[in-house]
């Protein structure tokens, strides 16, 4: 019995089966396969029993389990004490990070991780939350920052919540609709570009058109590309519907306004996941400390998504 095959075994009960855990894990399923069967050859018994529905643990798993989480939490806390032994490091932190927050609160909060324990070594890894979080159960990344549109939260994650943030309409600040108060008639006499999976809100959105006896408003243009959306409703007259602190910057600065539409606005909070049933390193815990004082800092100023005067 030696410590991958240790974890091959809590991979499969983590995932529930051989395809599933050979995914998240980064193998095939024939070299897991494999190290199960060797796992239990040295151990002179079954731990796990094969079937149509996954696998299900047999006693003598079931015994194993606990040991087998005690030994692989000992040994990644070695691993990480050695690391920083070698490097002169206080560790290192691996963050997945969405595009809402991103500049606003997670920028912040790593400059002040990086001043307060300035050996501590940050990794960042831009994504979407749908993405980010099989990287997160496969220990690719330590905390995911994103704005939560999973509507079936997974039970292997911790969702610390951060802030709230507000799905608005939006509009470059010479539009002809900023600062009035608009209606659903008055959003349908201007072309519109819209992001990629909004998830419940685009729903509720077109529900508010239906509502009003209207057709929702096509998107003219799809885009994937913050920076491409930012430049075409800076430049000309076209509206969309985003969370205020993706362009927090431009709100504050006075180049967007969040239209006065009501009834089109939407809570949504901006989370912090990690893994759960695992303790958390100390480089983790100070990043998860430094999230939650620049969500207060922004809180107390204003700042998620607030702009002058234009509401």
């Amino acid at each position: 019995m030696d410590l991958r095959q240790l974890r091959y075994f809590l991979a499969l009960v983590e995932y529930g089966s051989f395809t599933r855990a050979a995914a998240m894990t980064g193998r095939t399923q024939q070299a897991l396969s494999k190290g199960i069967q060797a796992l239990e050859h040295s151990l002179g018994t079954r731990v796990v029993e094969r079937g149509t529905h996954g696998v299900r643990l047999t006693s003598a798993g079931r015994l194993l389990l606990d040991h087998a989480r005690i030994a692989d939490e000992a040994v990644r806390s070695f691993e990480e004490r050695l690391q920083e032994l070698q490097t002169g490091t206080e560790g290192e932190v691996r963050i997945g990070v969405a595009p809402t927050g991103a500049s606003a609160l997670v920028a912040p909060a790593v400059l002040a991780l990086r001043q307060q324990w300035p050996d501590i070594g940050v990794r960042v890894i831009g994504g979407i939350l749908p993405d980010l979080l099989p990287a997160l159960l496969a220990r690719e990344v330590d905390v995911v920052v994103a704005l939560d549109t999973v509507s079936e939260p997974d039970p292997q994650v911790i969702r610390d919540v951060l802030m709230q943030d507000e799905y608005r309409i939006m509009a470059g600040a010479r539009h002809p609709l900023a600062g009035r108060r608009v209606n659903s008639v008055d959003l349908l006499q201007y072309p519109w570009i819209v992001g990629r999976r909004l998830g419940s809100v685009e729903v509720e959105f077109r529900q508010r058109f239906v509502e009003a006896g209207l057709t929702a408003p096509a998107s003219v243009i799809e885009s994937s590309s913050a920076e491409f959306l930012r430049a075409l409703v800076s430049a000309d007259h076209y509206l969309t519907l985003l969370p205020s602190l993706l362009v927090h910057d431009e709100l504050r600065s006075g180049q967007w306004v969040r239209l006065n539409a009501p009834g089109f606005s939407w809570q949504r909070p901006l989370i912090a996941c990690t893994r759960q049933g695992e303790p958390q390193s100390t480089p983790v815990l100070r990043l998860l400390q430094a999230l939650h004082n620049a969500a207060a800092s922004l809180r107390q100023t204003g700042q998620a998504g607030d702009e002058p005067n234009n509401d």
